[in-house]
């Protein structure tokens, strides 16, 4: 059976989310307007993923097949410029009918300003017919209420070039030692073992994040629940632990661009990438062909720690003041129906959050398999565990650990995060 450390609920109250003058002045360029003319065929779909597009276009044709409404996709390139569009748009009737978001607290914090659309009926018809896992209600939920589907499950994983570790003769490791052993192995054949960046901001969690959930995915739980201290022992362990691999060498450097990563994959200049299966196409794209690169999860620090994987699942919401309300409504009501999943998953190549959607690409296969054998424990990704406020702040002071990853400064970015997190969920506690 598979064990889950989802999102724990604390105290909510009712807030209203402030969009900036930029935001409004962004929104123009991308709402679903009354006004503007919109096709009563489609509904319009906001969303900061132009890879995505295609995606939309495939699944919005079976959905029409079956409602009657196709999907109209937009996109904002910026994921910081799409969040400041959305809480603008939503608070009047120039939104897009639908929205793309992420679940646990960053959609509890858009559905608490009260611009989102209750779903719970659409949820409890897909959970009846077997397309959702019934566990994953709370992180799409608030206060009861459903407020968003999901839109995909993706694993976070270690990616890796398979020719790399062919020619270094090394092999997918199973424990923490042979993931070691491994990189001091890359390291001495001249290959930068991981890729690691400061650069998009939210990137800087990601190492903190695989370190310490492999460490201990009880408090990795406890941690972003705000019930245990980032300076507490197993934290400064993490921390311990991040520092050393970089006084190894094993990392790249901290300001490498994000967007560098699937070509410095497929060049073998780097042999292995953290990252959500969501970025599965993006290798491929990049030059890799089938068999040259794979997936593995990364072990447990120990043995005897029972294995855990971070699962991320992007959301769609309805707005409340969607210009096409009921048929935003069927269209999420139908989302998760297998024949609009298929072509869907198939085109951003990750896996469905309904279980009976399965795939035939080749790493996300070796994926699931590796999930179906260790049944790990899943956790909710850092980005979404915790108040945005408190996440958002807290990137950057890991980021700014790794521009400096040395044992005198762990004490300091764990104290300066934990200020951060006393004072983040009180304020979230108190609804402001």
């Amino acid at each position: 059976m598979y064990r889950r450390y989802g999102v724990k609920r604390r105290s909510l109250v009712t807030a209203v989310a402030a969009g900036t003058p930029a935001a409004i002045v962004l929104a123009s360029c991308s709402q679903g307007s009354s006004s503007g003319g919109q096709d009563a065929g489609v509904v319009t779909l906001n969303g900061d993923r132009a890879d995505f597009t295609d995606a939309y276009e495939l699944a919005g044709a079976e959905l029409e097949k079956i409602t009657g409404y196709a999907i109209e996709p937009r996109n904002v390139p910026s994921t910081e410029n799409y969040q400041q569009v959305v809480r603008s748009s939503l608070q009047t009737s120039s939104t897009t009918d639908l929205v793309k978001w992420w679940n646990g607290y960053r959609l509890q914090d858009l559905a608490r300003s009260g611009g989102l659309a209750d779903l719970s009926g659409q949820w409890d018809s897909a959970a009846e017919k077997g397309w959702v896992n019934p566990e994953t209600r709370d992180s799409f939920s608030y206060d009861g209420k459903v407020y968003g589907i999901p839109m995909y499950k993706s694993y976070w994983v270690i990616f890796y070039n398979r020719l790399v570790f062919d020619e270094v003769g090394i092999a997918a490791p199973t424990t923490w030692d042979e993931f070691e052993d491994n990189n001091a192995k890359l390291r001495d054949a001249g290959v930068t073992p991981l890729f690691a960046t400061q650069e998009a901001g939210w990137t800087s969690s990601i190492w903190f994040a695989e370190i310490l959930s492999k460490l201990d995915p009880q408090f990795y739980t406890d941690l972003t629940a705000g019930e245990a201290k980032y300076t507490d022992a197993t934290a400064q362990e993490a921390m311990r632990i991040w520092a050393g691999m970089y006084a190894e060498g094993y990392f790249t450097a901290a300001d490498v661009a994000w967007d560098s990563e699937p070509s410095l994959l497929a060049s073998g200049e780097v042999a292995q990438v953290p990252m959500g299966t969501w970025r599965n196409g993006t290798f491929a794209e990049a030059g890799l062909g089938e068999g040259e690169y794979s997936a593995f999860l990364l072990p447990p620090f120990d043995p005897a720690t029972a294995p855990s994987v971070i699962v991320e699942s992007g959301s769609i919401s309805v707005a409340e003041k969607a210009p096409n309300k009921e048929a935003a409504l069927e269209t999420m009501a139908n989302w998760l129906d297998p024949a609009v999943q298929r072509p869907w998953v198939e085109n951003i190549k990750d896996t469905s959050a309904n279980p009976q959607v399965t795939t035939d690409d080749p790493v996300l296969e070796t994926v699931l398999e590796a999930v179906s054998e260790q049944e790990p424990t899943e956790l909710v990704r850092y980005w979404e565990a915790s108040p945005p406020a408190l996440i958002e702040g807290g990137v950057q002071h890991l980021g700014a650990f790794m521009a400096d990853p040395t044992e005198s400064n762990i004490m300091p970015t764990l104290e300066n995060l934990q200020s951060l997190a006393d004072d983040e969920w009180a304020r979230w506690d108190a609804g402001s």
